[in-house]
């Protein structure tokens, strides 16, 4: 028989400044070749309603989520997941109907929440039950004229006048090119390789496709186009959070773990990060918590051990038992 011992929680919460690098992107519809990037009303002191860009929470807490769900994963070992358990541990699992299979009882959902951090952290729907997650985050909302009034006390403190939104949006305009229409690349295309003319003849460069002056099947395609993206234009400032409520000290670990590897990895968010978009600053020394004696650096700080190795090593077949509830 197993038995559970009280751990010791806290509750944390993370606030501050996040600058960006480098445009982001964050689309959210389109009109003719131009994707826009995602808005919100937000209603203004004086009784009228703006159009603000917004970063959404989901996004920053989807990409918390992948990069915690890896470390998770490292940390067992890298085992191999069956399907249902590797959907609840990166992108929330589902929910069964009712009946199809076995539904979690109050002692198992106790059990699940001490022992697999990462699911009570960021909650997850499975085994006939939704669990919710400690893990609550902010939308990243830039700081500008339209939004000062619904920001906290502080975080509009320069003295001159914050931009407009509309000021920190741009288009940025891409081509993609028809690599096949590219002469030195034919001999990389099925039907395009050249070969010389026979003796006597006499051609363009001297040679001639294999099959002829025709175009090979599937190369008649228009590859060439020009599109837009706005952006949210590189120097905004955002303002963003999190809190996580009575949290054991392998999920700060978990947590804090996933932060870094985030932060190590450049601090993307958004789209186009493959092509230099979404980077972020986070200024850390405005981050506060519910204990104001406690920087957020120290909250997450792992002291003396890895909190969530030994918690992984002294559990890890129970661990791997439990998540098979999902299954």
């Amino acid at each position: 028989m197993t038995t559970t011992t009280t751990q010791a929680t806290r509750s944390l919460k993370i606030e501050g400044i996040a600058t960006a690098l480098s445009s982001i992107s964050h689309l959210d519809g389109q009109t003719g070749t131009i994707g826009l990037f995602h808005r919100e009303k937000i209603a203004q002191p004086d009784g009228t309603i703006a159009q603000v860009p917004v970063i959404s929470g989901n996004a920053l807490r989807g990409l918390l989520r992948d990069r915690c769900a890896d470390v998770f994963w490292r940390a067992l070992g890298q085992p191999e997941l069956p399907a249902p358990i590797f959907d609840l541990l990166w992108s929330g699992g589902s929910l069964a109907k009712a009946g199809a299979g076995h539904v979690l009882s109050a002692r198992q959902l106790i059990r699940v929440r001490q022992l697999i951090p990462m699911v009570s952290l960021f909650g997850g729907s499975g085994a006939g039950r939704i669990i919710e997650g400690k893990l609550r985050v902010l939308k990243l909302t830039p700081i500008c004229a339209e939004t000062a009034h619904i920001l906290p006390p502080g975080v509009v403190t320069d003295d001159a006048t914050p931009p407009r939104c509309r000021d920190l949006l741009q288009v940025e305009e891409f081509t993609r090119r028809d690599d096949a229409k590219r002469p030195e690349l034919a001999p990389a295309i099925e039907g395009m390789t050249p070969r010389a003319l026979p003796p006597g003849d006499t051609g363009p460069e001297g040679l001639l496709p294999t099959v002829g002056d025709d175009t090979p099947d599937g190369l008649d395609r228009v590859m060439q186009m020009r599109y837009g993206v706005e952006t949210l234009a590189a120097g905004t400032r955002l303002h963003w959070g999190m809190s996580v409520r009575h949290a054991t000290d392998p999920e700060i670990a978990l947590l804090a773990a996933g932060i870094d590897s985030w932060l190590a990895d450049g601090g993307h968010i958004g789209g186009r990060s493959s092509t230099g978009h979404g980077r972020l600053r986070l200024d850390v020394h405005q981050w506060e918590t519910v204990t104001p004696t406690i920087t957020v650096g120290e909250a997450l700080a792992v002291t003396g051990q890895d909190d969530l190795a030994a918690h992984v090593t002294a559990h890890r077949d129970e661990i791997l038992e439990t998540l098979s509830w999902f299954t």
